[in-house]
């Protein structure tokens, strides 16, 4: 009798414990990586992020090699959203912004599509090709880089060691 007892009070101990844990600080990104909203042009707020790992895919529609990932990123966001995993999608095509979102809705892209802020770019050096993705920490560390076209498997094992 004294064993469950004494079991229950372990794992009542180890659940106070990691509920005390402290709470996430903001997600803390530099001023210059910013991001637009693809509709509106106006600033996207980044306040939610608190406490994620940020996925940024660099694309544009005319890319053969972005087209291909599109299914995984889609499928990674859906997977790891959950885990803390916030996939945005930063657009480097000119197109309309209606063109592009009809784009995304055919590929099945459910995660926020951004346009990059004016000095996103430059904080992000070097940009060598398109696709490009990069993980962000929540202290606004980039974690990985991915330069071209991703191998699924190295980009999750990527995202589980940092989420």
């Amino acid at each position: 009798m004294a064993r469950p007892i004494l079991a229950y009070g372990v794992l009542s101990v180890a659940l106070l414990l990691v509920s005390c844990r402290p709470a996430p600080g903001p997600f803390r990104l530099s001023a210059g990586m910013a991001f637009q909203d693809l509709v509106t042009g106006q600033g996207y707020d980044t306040g939610q992020l608190r406490g994620n790992l940020l996925l940024l895919n660099f694309w544009a529609a005319w890319s053969p090699a972005s087209l291909k990932e599109l299914p995984e990123l889609a499928a990674l966001a859906k997977n790891f959203q959950t885990q803390g995993l916030v996939v945005y999608g930063v657009c480097l095509d000119d197109a309309p912004a209606a063109e592009l979102l009809v784009f995304a809705e055919r590929q099945g892209i459910r995660y926020p599509l951004v346009r990059p802020g004016d000095k996103l770019l430059d904080e992000i050096q070097p940009l060598e090709t398109i696709p490009y993705t990069i993980l962000i920490d929540n202290d606004g560390k980039i974690v990985a880089r991915f330069r071209g076209p991703f191998k699924p498997r190295d980009l999750r094992e990527a995202i589980k060691k940092n989420l």
